[in-house]
């Protein structure tokens, strides 16, 4: 009861702030609603943590506008340096199959694990049970559906590799 009041004023406080003007405020609602935050992360106000997740975020990264984090009793787990872009959505919960009344069966939910120095371009949906690699790039408007490896670029519906990527 008491982490769903957290979650509730957290989301009033955050709907009335500017997007960007007060980012030690929208960090401290995120850590009161019960995620974990690193230091120097930045996210905007229209950032939405919906449903029982838990979001862990490592330090120095960015968390665009509008970007959507959700789903059933899992984790979602982000590097430090990374650069999420806005309107992406991490979408931990599914279903399983249901029978022929009702398709979408039994709720389920899987974590989601992006590495550190990860880039995710704006638009991209990125499904439960997945795993991005350290310092790989998913480009604009991606559906990843798949484990993407350490140090390549993603892109597409549904994404697939485009290419390594090495030190720059």
């Amino acid at each position: 009861m008491i982490k769903r009041l957290k979650m509730f004023f957290g989301r009033m406080i955050l709907k009335f702030l500017p997007l960007q003007a007060f980012v030690k405020i929208n960090r401290l609602c995120y850590i009161l609603m019960g995620h974990v935050l690193g230091q120097d992360v930045v996210l905007y106000s229209s950032v939405e943590m919906l449903g029982i997740i838990k979001v862990m975020i490592g330090n120095n990264s960015f968390i665009g506008h509008k970007t959507l984090f959700m789903g059933g009793k899992s984790l979602i787990k982000i590097g430090k340096n990374c650069d999420i872009s806005s309107n992406v959505s991490l979408i931990c919960g599914s279903h399983e199959i249901g029978n022929i009344n009702r398709r979408a069966g039994k709720g389920i939910s899987s974590d989601i694990i992006i590495g550190d120095g990860v880039w995710i371009g704006y638009g991209s949906i990125i499904m439960g049970g997945i795993t991005i690699g350290n310092s790989s790039i998913i480009a604009a408007g991606s559906l990843v559906n798949k484990d993407v490896p350490a140090n390549t670029i993603y892109g597409g519906i549904p994404a697939k590799e485009i290419r390594k990527i090495g030190e720059i």
